[in-house]
């Protein structure tokens, strides 16, 4: 056996079958069965022919998955090569649907998993519960992990009126106060989750709901209080369910639109979330009966603690989106379309609120209220006036009774919701808005509590605080936690297009080509404009389609109500001038109203940028004009995104990693010297290339005082429904973040010493020189990758607006994600691996293997590194790689690919010399088996994907949908798509 052959085997041993235990048989059963019933959904619509041939697929991927032999592989790839293209494409639908039931199976058992760890003394792993534990026994007192669950803001607003005669002592005020705040930093909570259009969600929505309805019926089945004609009805349920997937088409036929990306976001949020964050549904509607309100189980816990609950206005999580809001590379994001989005958010909220406001008019019955209330609501002049014209029945429409105050109130709240609701649909269908109409619309969500305030507080004075307790605060909290849009859009625009736009001014004006401007310069030009009121762009001026949308653009933000925008978020920023440019446009389109500004976020997302991120916020802070508006618009908060892809895809995951440690460190230090609080927002994908993986171990790897209690994060995709695609995922994701956040603000972080800093230095240098080296030098390797991959072919999927390039060239110009998603479907999973081996062999040469060691088991940073590539390795096939390359790729560059096949093994063999396993994820038995549970449905889909490019690219347009279909099944069996 020659050395490839025995690495090769050495791989197969480190993916050793794993054992089972009562739950996972528990699981394997369940798959079983879906299995069974898909299988008889085949048998009875297709031909008896066709049902023999995927039937017999089956059989030769089960072989193989136990064999694990190059003859059982190779018996599947000549049966597959024999295969009709109308075979094939039922063949891929097959395996596809089957790899999605799986995962299904796979976060019912999650859910299950978590109830059963609720019901013992030690509770779900990643819980609250066990972290409020964790913490006191560390010697952190109840009461300051009370604080930081609730979010205690302290402002600077007070600052503008204090009597200070020099400002030099202003500055030294601000600078302890601030110190002060620096230092609380564990009473600061909150995590926003900012759900984006990233096109890495394969499946349509059509599927999804069926998904969904099987994982809600799987959960029923659990409840042993079912009574069989209830279980019978349960189970053929699950079979209509599954029937209606076989039946529906998985392909896109249409590229979606951003509007149509917003609505998906949206439904994610109404499926899930709008409930699962304030009123958990029970696993089984039986056993379980009603889970506890998320806010209100920790309600629950501090008060068996002897503490207060939460105030009432506690957030610790809030929802963001870029659907519709972004625009880098994406040229079908318009400032029409992002307001058309914004009113669509809008309005989806409205209709939410009236469907609780119509409940709690049957609730709050109560015939006697506080004097307050009775006050407030004689200034409610016409309060019960109907002022929509569309005849739809309502209770209490027509009347409601003086002796109950609540309803009278809620009258009024319902006639402003619904007039909100319809001002907002006016705006979508570009119809007029009746004046009557526009009067009562909610602007702000302050105006919508004052009411919903009145009668909790009315409530609670007059003997009735139990009922208080009940929907009326879990609807307060909803108006906390997501407005009146239900998510705050943020708007993202690449750098260079503003540098466009800036250099056509200076140029129509006559102050010449500000692109052409040192940085200096640029900056000195800028600030002569934010520190005046004088104009900057001439009425009259005619500008070019492209800067003219760039302007719209601003304009567009100025006509929006601050509550439905987050932030404003700049791609590819390089400079601090990048940030400063913003500020002036936002400037310039605000001159004629009063207009708060958006924060402007630098999003560093090269290793450059990275680099230099912390003296590009020094010199912003240095900058008196800027630090001056940051103070008195911002209370001295600066956000700033790291992006974890294009970091990744320019120098390899090693030195992304490490220079995203770095860079936060570098950058929390120069946040303190100027007293300014620093918080960082996440822009992870769902892969590990891209920043993914088990968000709790990430959390704690990152670099001490950078949480301060605030964690942003984008959820990508298929993250999204990984995360909240059932109630109970839904629980599991609010507790995971929480006591993450938690322990990561409050445990003593542990030493990070010099040797080890010395050595991630070191094999990041390593790492970057060989990645470059492969990646950017290698004249092989870009002919190499859009033969060996379905790169080129990505875009029949259909799964995202945007183009996967910002522009045309080499890998330089391809976008993060469709780089990721073609190197998963071949499962050689280059971007997350390559530079790593050479990076370990030679620490490892250099005699450092147990200071590795003690890194791996020290050091979180290590520890979560290290086992997320474990996680993708686990995952990686050269088998299936290699099938690649003898099928598609020119006979000339296949010593290439085995040589990245051979460099893949070696990372393995590294990989495991650090963690000490025997075998990988030797320590994750949960996720061993959960590969291992998908792996006999992989191989086929790797098969069949290589048999239909083959054909595609010899022009038989026949193997489309196979190609499509089998892209899709590969991605749901990897579990993160890009």
């Amino acid at each position: 056996m020659d050395s490839r052959q025995e690495a090769l085997s050495r791989l197969l041993r480190a993916r050793a079958r794993v054992g089972t235990d009562d739950l996972d048989t528990a699981l394997g059963q369940d798959v079983h069965m879906l299995r069974t019933d898909l299988l008889g959904v085949v048998q009875r619509c297709e031909s008896a022919s066709m049902y023999d041939k995927l039937e017999k697929m089956a059989r030769l991927s089960q072989v193989d998955n136990l064999e694990q032999s190059e003859h059982s592989f190779q018996a599947m790839v000549k049966f597959m090569d024999s295969m009709t293209s109308e075979e094939l494409i039922k063949m891929a639908s097959l395996y596809s649907h089957m790899m999605n039931l799986a995962n299904m199976v796979e976060h019912v058992h999650r859910v299950l998993g978590s109830r059963q760890d609720l019901r013992g003394k030690d509770g779900f792993e990643f819980s609250v519960e066990k972290a409020f534990s964790e913490l006191v026994k560390q010697g952190q007192s109840p009461s300051r992990i009370r604080a930081a669950l609730c979010k205690q803001k302290v402002k600077h607003h007070f600052l503008k009126s204090l009597s200070v005669p020099l400002q030099l002592h202003r500055n030294l005020v601000i600078r302890c106060l601030t110190d002060v705040i620096n230092l609380l930093g564990g009473l600061h909570f909150q995590v926003e989750m900012v759900l984006t259009a990233h096109p890495t969600q394969a499946l349509r929505r059509s599927l999804l709901s069926k998904l969904q309805n099987v994982g809600h019926d799987l959960l029923r089945l659990r409840s042993s209080e079912l009574v069989p004609q209830e279980r019978s009805h349960t189970r053929n349920r699950i079979k209509e369910n599954i029937h209606a997937m076989w039946r529906t088409d998985e392909v896109r036929r249409t590229k979606p639109r951003p509007e149509d990306e917003a609505r998906s976001t949206l439904q994610v949020l109404e499926r899930t979330v709008w409930n699962a964050l304030f009123f958990m549904h029970s696993v089984d509607h039986v056993a379980f009966n009603q889970l506890p309100q998320y806010l209100k189980f920790i309600d629950g816990m501090l008060t068996r603690h002897k503490l207060k609950p939460l105030p009432i206005d506690c957030t610790p999580f809030i929802f963001g989106s870029w659907a519709g809001g972004d625009r880098d590379g994406n040229p079908f994001v318009t400032p029409d379309v992002t307001k058309h989005v914004v009113f669509i958010n809008r309005f989806r909220a409205a209709t939410l609120y009236l469907e609780l406001i119509e409940s709690l008019m049957f609730d709050l019955s109560m015939l006697s209220a506080d004097e307050e209330l009775m006050d407030y609501n004689e200034t409610l002049s016409e309060s019960s006036e109907v002022v929509t014209g569309r005849a739809v029945f309502r209770e209490f429409w027509n009347h409601v009774p003086k002796s109950e105050p609540y309803r009278i109130c809620l009258a009024y709240v319902r006639d402003r919701m619904s007039a909100t609701r319809d001002y907002c649909e006016a705006q979508l269908n570009d119809r007029p808005v009746d004046p009557d109409i526009e009067k009562k619309i909610y602007k702000s969500k302050e105006d919508f509590l004052e009411p919903m305030m009145k009668m909790y507080n009315s409530l609670h004075k007059h003997g009735d605080g139990i009922v208080a307790q009940g929907e009326l605060l879990d609807t307060i909290r909803r108006i906390h936690a997501f407005g009146l849009s239900l998510v705050r859009l943020d708007i993202r625009q690449e750098a260079d297009r503003h540098t466009e736009a800036m250099t056509e001014i200076t140029e129509y004006i006559g102050d010449g080509l500000y692109s052409d401007w040192t940085e200096e310069k640029r900056v000195e030009y800028l600030n002569s404009f934010l520190s005046s009121n004088r104009p900057l762009i001439p009425r009259h001026m005619r500008c070019s389609d492209r800067v003219q949308e760039i302007l719209d653009t601003f304009k567009m933000i100025c006509g929006l109500d601050r509550d439905s925008l987050g932030a404003y978020i700049i791609s590819m920023c390089m400079n601090p001038s990048d940030v400063l440019l913003v500020e002036v446009l936002q400037h310039e389109a605000a001159s004629s109203m009063d207009v708060v500004p958006l924060r402007v976020v630098p999003l560093l997302e090269t290793i450059h940028a990275l680099q230099t991120g912390a003296k590009t916020l020094e010199n912003l802070f240095q900058n008196e004009t800027y630090l001056s508006q940051l103070r008195s618009r911002f209370n001295s908060v600066q956000e700033v995104m790291v992006g974890y892809s294009d970091s990744g895809k320019d120098g390899g995951r090693v030195t992304s990693a490490w220079e995203l440690y770095k860079s936060q460190e570098s950058m929390v230090a120069v946040a303190q010297k100027y007293s300014v609080v620093l918080r960082f927002f996440h822009g992870r994908g769902g892969t590990v290339g891209r920043g993914g993986g088990p968000q709790h171990l990430a959390i704690l790897s990152q670099p001490p005082k950078s949480i301060n209690g605030y964690l942003r994060v984008t959820i990508q995709g298929e993250v999204q429904q990984q995360d909240f695609g059932l109630p109970g995922l839904c629980y599991n994701t609010f507790e995971m973040y929480s006591s993450a956040v938690l322990k990561a603000d409050m445990l003593v972080s542990p030493e990070t010493k010099q040797s080890w800093r010395q050595t991630m230095e070191d094999m990041s240098r390593s790492s970057y020189t060989k990645y470059r080296e492969i990646v950017y030098e290698e004249p092989r390797f870009v002919d190499y990758f859009r033969h060996a991959t379905p790169e080129r072919e990505l875009g029949l999927l259909n799964i995202g607006s945007r183009p996967q390039k910002r522009k045309e060239g080499g890998v330089e110009t391809l976008r993060a994600i469709p780089w990721v998603f073609a190197w998963t479907q071949t499962r050689l999973h280059l971007p997350v691996w390559l530079g790593l081996g050479t990076a370990v062999h030679d620490a490892l040469q250099k005699g450092r293997q147990e200071e590795l060691r003690d890194m791996y088991r020290n050091w979180p940073f290590a520890r979560s590194f290290f086992s997320l590539i474990s996680m993708v390795l686990a995952k990686a096939d050269p088998r299936i790689s290699a099938l690649y390359d003898e099928g598609l790729v020119p006979e000339e560059l296949q010593p290439f690919g085995q040589d990245l096949q051979d460099l893949l093994l070696e990372t393995v063999d590294n990989v495991l010399k650090v963690t000490g396993e025997s075998r990988l994820l030797e320590n994750e038995e949960t996720m061993a088996l959960a590969l291992e549970n998908r792996r006999p449905w992989m191989a086929p889909l790797n098969v069949a994907q290589v048999a239909a490019l083959e054909r595609y690219r010899k022009g038989d347009e026949d193997v489309v949908d196979a190609l499509i279909i089998s892209m899709k099944g590969v991605a749901a069996g990897m579990q993160n798509t890009g």
